[in-house]
């Protein structure tokens, strides 16, 4: 039982003892915003024991605020350094985050959005084909104000390519990983180094590979999930200790139908979790309809959720060609625990949000797409306790 919902006998004057379970306690707590659920922990000892309880914050709720995507400032140069982060929010969503990150120095508020986990941001100034080194980075948290800097890196030898994966789960650990997936100028192996922000230090190369394991990732229970650029796999990652020599990892089979053929090129699906269990979600051939599914065992995928997008989107057709087939729409993003799925609706340049229990579709943002790019793998979900390595 909870002690700071007992009523003391002596200090009550002859009261009877009144004891919720901890069970109608997380009812209630469920109800209310975690912004509101993290300050309880200035309140007392006890209050601050239960809120901290990773098993109870997992019950807790964590509403998603939208969706993230860079767009190019007015007067600024079309490059990494003239792009500034900004949030496609969706309703009741908290309106004091700053993702325009004011609250960094000013030489890292223009820098490239590279990843998003469990709402921790990771920014660089360099990304994509870049031949420089891994540098000027921070991870930072919009809702809490604050921000560490990353430890510069001299790759060697010069690398082609430098693809940064953010790895945080706050009811896994409260420190993050950032996972460097480095390609030479020279040869197709690709090289994996991690940062630990328990000990600020970069660990040398753990792993390297010849497959392209370069799409849609997330990270649940201490594991790195990678999707394949082109074949229906995805590539586990086991979060390393700070004195590994060698990451830990397996392949795992992707349901659905092939990506890329000779005649048909679409999205890839989209990652998401419940609860712990890593979910996929991805269009049918057609694309009249999204499915969703659970990774129920290691090889065993289980259909959870199948949504009509023919309802969503009032017509039969969803998929047209010009030089390969493609879909009308591809998933940005989905939560389950909310049964919410995110939409680019490249028809209309609209992103839309979908009811997964109605199948009813609103939308919430115009993209103009000559000034903005979304991310699909950035949607942003508000963390509000602490990271020890964050400082304001």
């Amino acid at each position: 039982m909870l002690g700071w919902l007992k009523r003391d006998k002596k200090t009550q004057q002859g009261m009877s003892t009144s004891v919720l379970p901890d069970e109608l306690v997380e009812d209630i707590l469920s109800r209310l915003p975690l912004k509101s659920i993290c300050r309880f922990k200035c309140v007392c000892k006890s209050w601050l024991a239960f809120s901290s309880n990773p098993h109870r914050r997992q019950k807790l709720p964590r509403t998603p605020a939208g969706l993230l995507y860079r767009k190019y400032e007015s007067g600024r140069p079309p490059s990494s350094l003239g792009t500034s982060v900004h949030l496609a929010r969706l309703p009741a969503s908290d309106k004091e985050i700053d993702t325009r990150l004011n609250f960094v120095p000013a030489r890292y508020k223009y820098s490239n959005l590279e990843d998003c986990s469990n709402g921790l941001l990771l920014c660089y100034q360099g990304g994509g084909y870049k031949f420089e080194a891994f540098s000027n980075a921070i991870v930072c948290n919009p809702a809490t104000k604050e921000w560490t800097a990353i430890p510069h890196t001299e790759p060697e030898p010069p690398v082609y390519r430098i693809d940064p994966r953010l790895c945080f789960d706050p009811l896994w650990s409260q420190h993050f990983y950032v996972f460097k997936f480095q390609k030479p100028r020279i040869g197709t192996c690709i090289k994996v180094e991690v940062f630990f922000s328990e000990n600020s230090l970069w660990s040398g190369c753990l792993w390297e590979t010849e497959d392209p394991f370069c799409n849609a990732s997330l990270f649940i229970n201490g594991v790195l999930y990678v999707m394949h650029f082109c074949d229906q796999e995805i590539l586990a990652l086991d979060a390393p200790d700070t004195s590994a020599q060698w990451l830990n990892h397996r392949i795992i089979q992707l349901p659905g139908f092939a990506t890329r053929t000779d005649t048909f090129n679409c999205c890839d699906g989209c990652l998401s979790q419940s609860s712990g269990i890593l979910c996929y979600a991805k269009q049918e051939l057609d694309g009249c309809a999204v499915r969703i599914w659970s990774l129920e065992s290691p090889d065993k995928w289980v259909v959870k959720h199948r949504v009509r997008m023919t309802d969503v989107f009032k017509r039969g057709v969803l998929i047209s060609r010009k030089v390969f087939w493609r879909f009308d729409y591809d998933i940005l993003a989905f939560d389950m625990e909310r049964e919410l799925v995110i939409l680019d609706d490249k028809k209309a340049d609209m992103i839309i949000s979908v009811s997964i229990s109605t199948g009813k579709g609103s939308h919430f943002l115009k993209v103009p797409k000559k000034f903005t790019e979304p991310c699909r793998s950035l949607f942003y979900v508000p963390y509000y306790g602490e990271v020890p390595a964050l400082v304001r």
